[in-house]
């Protein structure tokens, strides 16, 4: 009968290394990725700290965050999403969704650009 030896120090010192490096990787893994997405058009509300911006994204992703920066002549929007939790297969049609974001102050004739690209946002 073969005996059992018992495992070095060292051994076990590795092994609780990998594991305790291996929890933030699978997190990661895991977790769903956030994206920023480009804002194609915006329209006023009727209030006027409030833009409605206008974005391409698949119907399941949800909204993560919208802020808009803002200066004396420009506000640039930041819109980002997140898939969804559970399996999606990336292959589905696009659709607009509208995204409500507060202002500090009235859009008035500011000009209202792209977080991500950097470029001019038409009104619809």
């Amino acid at each position: 009968m073969k005996r059992w030896r018992r495992p070095r120090a060292g051994a076990l010192v590795l092994l609780a290394v990998l594991a305790i490096g291996a929890v933030p990787v699978a997190r990661d893994l895991l977790r769903p990725r956030i994206e920023e997405v480009s804002v194609d058009a915006y329209d006023r509300a009727d209030d006027p700290h409030v833009i409605v911006a206008l974005v391409e994204t698949h119907p399941d992703f949800v909204l993560h965050r919208a802020t808009a920066q803002e200066n004396a002549g420009r506000i640039v929007l930041h819109v980002a999403m997140r898939p969804p939790s559970r399996w999606w297969s990336g292959r589905d049609l696009a659709e607009t969704r509208s995204v409500r974001i507060r202002l500090d102050r009235p859009l008035a004739g500011r000009e209202v650009r792209d977080g991500l690209l950097g470029t001019p946002v038409p009104e619809r």
